[in-house]
């Protein structure tokens, strides 16, 4: 009796072994791409978008339709969009609508996902893979068929149900489900596995605000309805209940304050405990616009904008000025300016008062200037407005600018504008200095951006999700990634730890910025 229960269990134990020895056999996945030729393909309906045919439900996919070369596309190869193991393959998964593969795929970091490709059919140049079998990124795993309405791969992203075809649908929230966006996913996890990548935080409910960096490196953000501290190295520390919509998460006096809309300000100690509340008396909208030692800039609920001291106490003054957000700002020793979505521009003096009002023919960058003049880049070219609120053209050859571009003046007065595609240098007397083409594709999809200046590189961000390092010298690229986007430019910053934090609308990275700027030495 003892042997046959040993080998009952020796049973048992290999049956529950089989699919991590299984996955193991398979190795890691070293990279996620699309399952199709994204410049052949067309998507014609994206993740979570509500389905009319399907009473509303949403989408838990990506639709891709294919080119229309042959008898409405029937036919063109599937292929693997990682390295793993095959979970489910049947060819009426779908029933009358086609066949489904689903792969697991494990990352070096353990990471387990799931790609899920539906409305498949097999040719004999496109066999089904056999269940429980390892294939290669690449590897045709099936063909497009014809479903309804009209031939297209539906394509997923999920992190459970390895052996279940998902429904298409859902009445509740993808991401809830836990579905994610195929096109976030794959773009994000290019630079996720790159040897430069320390550590992420992946945040499926996304990021509601800019995080607060204590002067540990550890940030405080929002998500979900919850505020969190992640350590300098991306382990959270607490977590709290937000009582009602944010507007920013600070630092004041070391501690992370929260301000809400309604304008209560609640500190909270280093330990996750509440401290100090009051209110602020100004209804705001989001963060500030412009920090600076001794002002903070917010705008407010009603289309103004609110001024307070670093106590953030009560507002220094208030501006009835009715900007259209998203507002972009820019503050010098002098001045204040503001461009909001239409164009509209406004310019203040540091007490509230207002200099000048304009119209742009659409949004553009704003730089301060060392002598507390403001740089206005704009598709009318490059101008410079003085302390007096008074425009005047900088001759310095400048491209358009608008609303993709980018403008920083250094302290030794040279000057580096990005139109949307290409970085620019200029000397201190408006002469070229070097121009450098980014890989930025298409260029009008860069959307705002945003130039740091860290001891001799560049670090350029848009909202587009482009991460890009430059040595200010003589343009060349020490460094270049690109994550998802969430249409504002990327948070950022460099601490003296040598770890370059960025904040996403779905996750939080932390890059090492020496081996990020290695090419350059």
């Amino acid at each position: 009796m003892t042997r046959w229960l040993a080998m009952v269990s020796l049973l048992l134990s290999a049956l529950l072994i089989a699919p991590a020895r299984g996955q193991d056999e398979c190795g890691t996945a070293a990279s996620l791409v699309y399952p199709v030729d994204t410049a052949a393909f067309r998507l014609v309906q994206d993740f979570g978008a509500p389905s009319p045919r399907h009473q509303g439900r949403y989408h838990t996919g990506e639709d891709w339709a294919p080119p229309r070369d042959d008898v409405y596309g029937v036919g063109q190869p599937v292929r693997a969009a990682a390295s793993g193991r095959v979970t489910y393959s049947a060819p009426l998964g779908w029933g009358r609508d086609g066949g489904v593969v689903i792969i697991q795929h494990t990352f070096a970091d353990g990471s387990v996902v799931y790609t899920q490709y539906g409305h498949l059919v097999e040719s004999e140049a496109a066999r089904f893979p056999v269940p429980y079998t390892c294939v290669r990124q690449g590897d045709v795993i099936g063909a497009v068929g014809s479903a309804r309405p009209a031939p297209h791969l539906h394509f997923e992203v999920r992190v459970s149900g390895p052996d279940i075809p998902g429904p298409g649908y859902t009445w509740e929230n993808p991401l809830a489900a836990g579905f994610r966006h195929p096109a976030r996913l794959i773009q994000n996890w290019q630079t996720w596995m790159q040897p430069y990548t320390l550590w992420r935080v992946e945040l499926p409910a996304g990021l509601d605000l800019p995080p607060a960096e204590l002067a540990d490196h550890s940030l405080v953000y929002a998500s979900g309805g919850r505020a969190v501290r992640i350590t300098p190295d991306g382990r959270a520390l607490w977590r709290l209940a937000l009582e009602r919509p944010l507007a920013a998460a600070l630092t004041r006096g070391g501690l992370p304050l929260l301000l809400y809309t309604d304008g209560r300000a609640q500190q909270v100690n280093l330990d996750g405990s509440l401290g100090e509340r009051w209110d602020t008396g100004a209804a705001l909208a989001g963060p500030p616009l412009i920090v600076s030692a001794d002002l903070l800039v917010f705008p407010t609920a009603d289309g103004g904008l609110a001024a307070f001291g670093p106590d953030l106490r009560t507002p220094l003054w208030t501006a009835a000025v009715g900007l259209t957000p998203p507002l972009r700002a820019a503050g010098s020793s002098r001045l204040l300016a503001f461009i909001g979505a239409d164009g509209a521009m406004l310019t203040l003096a540091h007490t509230g008062g207002v200099l000048d009002t304009a119209r742009l023919r659409e949004p553009g960058s704003l730089a301060a200037a060392p002598d507390g003049a403001l740089l206005v880049y704009t598709v009318g070219g490059l101008w410079t407005l003085d302390a007096d609120g008074r425009w005047a053209l900088r001759e310095v050859g400048a491209p358009p600018g608008g609303a993709h571009s980018a403008a920083l003046a250094a302290g030794d007065g040279r000057l580096f504008l990005f139109d949307g595609a290409a970085l620019r240098a200029y000397s201190r007397d408006g002469l070229p200095l070097w121009t450098t083409e980014l890989r930025i594709d298409p260029p009008s999809a860069a959307g705002a951006a945003a130039l740091a200046h860290y001891d001799r590189l560049l670090l350029l961000t848009t909202a587009a999700g482009d991460i890009a390092a430059v040595r200010a010298a003589d343009g060349s690229v020490c460094g270049q990634a690109r994550v998802y986007g969430g249409g504002a430019p990327l948070w950022a910053s460099l601490g003296a730890d040598g770890v370059l934090r960025l904040a996403a609308d779905d996750h939080i990275l932390a890059l090492n910025w020496s081996r990020f700027t290695a090419p350059c030495g």
